[in-house]
C-alpha cells in the first residue's frame, strides 16, 4: 500500500472509530429514554449503521484497489463518509 494511501486509510479508521464511540454513547442514553423514544432511536441506530457499513465497504475497496485505482475511488469514501457523519449528527442532534 502506498504510503498517501496508508496514511489516507489510517486517518478514515481513526474518524470512523471515533464517530462509532460516539454511537454507543447515544446508544446506552437512549436505553434510558421513554419507550416511544427508544423506538425512534433504535430506527435511527439502524440507519446509522446502515451507513457506516457503507462505509466500510467502500474503506475495503479501497485497501484492496491497485495503486492507480485507490484514488478514483476516494469520491466514493468521501461520499459515504458525509452519508455517515450526517447520520451520527442527527442522531446527536435528538438529544439536545
Amino acid at each position: 500500500m502506498s504510503k498517501q494511501r496508508d496514511a489516507y486509510v489510517r486517518k478514515m479508521k481513526k474518524q470512523i472509530d471515533d464517530l462509532n464511540a460516539d454511537i454507543d454513547g447515544l446508544q446506552k442514553k437512549s436505553e434510558k429514554a421513554s419507550k416511544d423514544m427508544q423506538a425512534k432511536y433504535k430506527e435511527q441506530i439502524k440507519k446509522t449503521r446502515d451507513a457506516q457499513k457503507k462505509l466500510e465497504k467502500k474503506m475495503d475497496e479501497i485497501e484492496k484497489a491497485g495503486e492507480d485505482a485507490w484514488e478514483d475511488l476516494k469520491d466514493g469514501v468521501e461520499h459515504a463518509w458525509s452519508a455517515f457523519t450526517s447520520s451520527v449528527n442527527y442522531f446527536k442532534s435528538q438529544f439536545k
